[in-house]
């Protein structure tokens, strides 16, 4: 069975197109979902489409990246459908949309492309780490670099987040145990140890 899969990024993106290609490749069933930023991790319809699939079907998709975030993402889902020996299609990639007839030269062909996928995922995080290296160091020389902001602050962005560091400090004041507190507030030693170092100069200007 050809089970197709199509994917947009935005909710105003429109997924007729994908469809269409996919019902001319033989896509007996589609499943489709509309992702931003945010629900990119969950990808309900691809793990339904995932679960669907039997060996020996086909999922089609019409493009690679349609299976993932990143190259990393791609090479695991299709290191997943050859352990599970369920068939891709990808339809702006020829050869992968061609029933060669020889299920050992298929497979020699997809290791061949997920060894030149894994080249660019290696040089894609290896850009990655350069271009934030240099933006720190450019940051830096302005002025501008502060790090990191913390998760938990009097000045949080989530006010989840403000509420557990209000509730650490109200601990800390009442001295209670440091592990008590990592514990009933749900954050490391580490955080509370660092909460309490911040509190200090407070307490002791307050003092004096």
């Amino acid at each position: 069975m050809k089970v197709g899969y199509a994917r947009v990024s935005t909710a105003d993106q429109n997924l007729d197109r994908q469809l269409e290609e996919l019902k001319k490749a033989g896509a007996e069933k589609i499943f489709q979902e509309k992702l931003s930023g945010k629900t990119m991790t969950n990808r309900e319809e691809l793990k339904k489409a995932l679960q669907f699939l039997r060996e020996k079907d086909v999922l089609i998709v019409e493009s690679l990246e349609r299976l993932g975030r990143n190259y990393d993402e791609i090479i695991q889902m299709v290191q997943h459908l050859d352990q599970k020996e369920i068939g891709l299609m990808v339809l702006n990639m020829p050869i992968l949309s061609q029933n060669l007839g020889d299920p050992q030269l298929q497979k020699l062909i997809r290791n061949m492309i997920i060894q030149v996928l894994s080249w660019a995922a290696q040089n894609e995080r290896e850009e990655s780490k350069r271009k934030q290296r240099q933006g720190i160091e450019i940051a830096k020389r302005k002025g501008h670099y502060k790090g990191r902001p913390v998760k938990y602050s009097a000045h949080a962005k989530n006010p989840r987040d403000r509420l557990t560091y209000q509730a650490i400090v109200k601990k800390l004041k009442r001295e209670e145990p440091i592990k008590r507190i990592a514990e009933e507030t749900g954050v490391t030693r580490d955080t509370v140890y660092r909460i309490k170092k911040e509190l200090l100069p407070q307490a002791d200007i307050q003092s004096t």
